[in-house]
């Protein structure tokens, strides 16, 4: 039966208090020892181990208490209006309302008059988002219809890569969303494993995969055409995502081992992550493969960031589908940031058998994507502790919603331990090692299988 008892939810709602008091003062030591510790060029500060798990056991056990003290109707209702807090955002970045707040002081707020006039939103509907954005702690409201930014609406501002990462959810992902149900219950569609098939097509009314479509001009009332900001945006968007996200996977791995290395960004996009490694380890020569159009504005940003490795070469930018056989032969690492997650299984054997042949006796793939672990537990991945899921449930929701996000956009996937081995086996590979971080991000290395 699915309904507790008095005496189960009890003892599970003290337990997961316990917890909670325990993980706090977990997250109050890690800051007092990180206190003094720099924070990484990023502008991110990697957690300290205590810090990372403290974190996220504090954020399990809220899920805990929704599930066992909110009345469950409304927490039902509650959920089904979750995505007007993504759309508030949204609308706050695109906006730049932490940038105006910025402007001015913090103690005393911005008036929303001001910000209606600055933003062209008529105040009380302005008002509105910002209030409902603050209720989740998002800004601050100093004193009636008075706004500031609190700790976190700040990292927005000035960081139009961040900003690009909650717009480019805004732009078309939320429009497939729309799509997603009609899809998963369409007998024929819900049976698809490809790109071209999802609700991505239903909602943009389009038979182009979404980087095609990205790629075609949008054509204007008048019959003009222009590139579409979608593309622009979502190069930005994945160096801010990667910027969030990566600090950990800079400093878990021993990138500094790897001397003097040419890493492959196999599909790197604007080469965000190479970037950012390229400016921490010096020894290490990178090659960016993408798509032309990608690599245009990723020059761009290389040439504006770290102009000397353009100059000396230490960068090369190379046109190059990731479904046709690797060109660079031999390389120390080929590296494939958020890709496999793009695809389906077969997709993702094809575009590791095509690296394999190029792969030398010392070659390593690292693939830079989630391992996601049940909320039951795998033997792969450590465990919550009780009563959290062993996923950490709400600590790591962010997880699993990416990954419907995939499913939404591509029939991708994120994908558990066992799931990356079958794929390695499927491609003639092997998992060598699953690097854990102190992030959501992993890295697996895989090796040839008989190398």
């Amino acid at each position: 039966m699915a309904t507790l008892t008095v005496t189960e939810k009890t003892e599970k709602l003290r337990a997961a208090v316990k917890l909670l008091n325990e993980a706090t003062e977990q997250v109050i030591k890690a800051w007092e020892d990180d206190e003094s510790k720099p924070i990484d060029g990023s502008g991110s500060a990697v957690p300290s181990k205590a810090l990372y798990d403290g974190r996220r056991t504090v954020l399990g056990t809220i899920g805990i208490f929704l599930e066992l003290v909110q009345e469950p109707q409304a927490r039902l209702m509650e959920v089904t209006h979750e995505f007007y807090e993504a759309r508030a955002l949204q609308i706050a970045a695109e906006a730049r309302i932490p940038d105006i707040l910025a402007e001015g002081d913090p103690k005393t707020g911005v008036p929303i008059e001001e910000l209606s006039k600055r933003t062209g939103i008529k105040d009380h509907k302005l008002c509105r988002v910002l209030r409902a954005l603050c209720s989740v702690h998002i800004f601050r409201e100093v004193s009636n219809n008075h706004f500031a930014n609190n700790t976190v609406s700040q990292v927005l501002v000035g960081n139009d890569p961040l900003r690009a990462f909650v717009l480019a959810l805004g732009y078309d992902i939320y429009t497939a969303s729309t799509a997603f149900p009609q899809v998963l219950f369409d007998p024929v569609k819900t049976q698809a494993e490809t790109d071209s098939v999802t609700a991505f097509q239903d909602a943009h009314n389009t038979t182009l995969t979404r980087w095609d479509w990205m790629e075609q001009p949008e054509v204007l009332p008048d019959g003009t055409t222009r590139p579409r900001k979608e593309l622009a945006n979502f190069t930005m968007a994945m160096l801010g995502g990667g910027r969030v996200m990566g600090p950990p996977l800079y400093t878990d791995f021993p990138w500094a081992d790897l001397g003097q290395s040419t890493v492959v960004d196999v599909g790197g996009g604007i080469g965000g992550m190479s970037l950012d490694l390229a400016k921490r380890y010096p020894n290490l020569s990178f090659i960016i493969q993408d798509r032309e159009p990608v690599l245009k504005q990723a020059h761009a940003v290389w040439s504006k960031e770290l102009p000397s490795a353009i100059q000396t070469e230490r960068v090369k930018f190379m046109v190059h589908n990731f479904f046709n056989e690797e060109p660079v032969k031999n390389a120390d690492v080929y590296h494939m940031r958020y890709i496999l997650h793009d695809w389906s299984d077969d997709d993702c054997v094809a575009i590791l058998s095509a690296i394999r042949p190029a792969l030398g006796p010392n070659s390593r793939i690292l693939i830079s994507d989630q391992v996601m672990n049940t909320t039951c537990g795998t033997d792969a991945i450590a465990s919550a502790p009780a009563p959290l899921p062993a996923n950490y449930g709400y600590g790591h929701r962010f997880q699993n919603l990416r990954d419907l996000n995939m499913m939404c956009l591509f029939n991708g996937r994120e994908r558990t331990a066992d799931e990356f081995a079958g794929l390695a086996a499927r491609s003639g590979l092997k998992v060598a090692k699953i690097w854990e971080v102190r992030g959501m991000v992993s890295i697996t290395e895989m090796r040839l299988a008989d190398p």
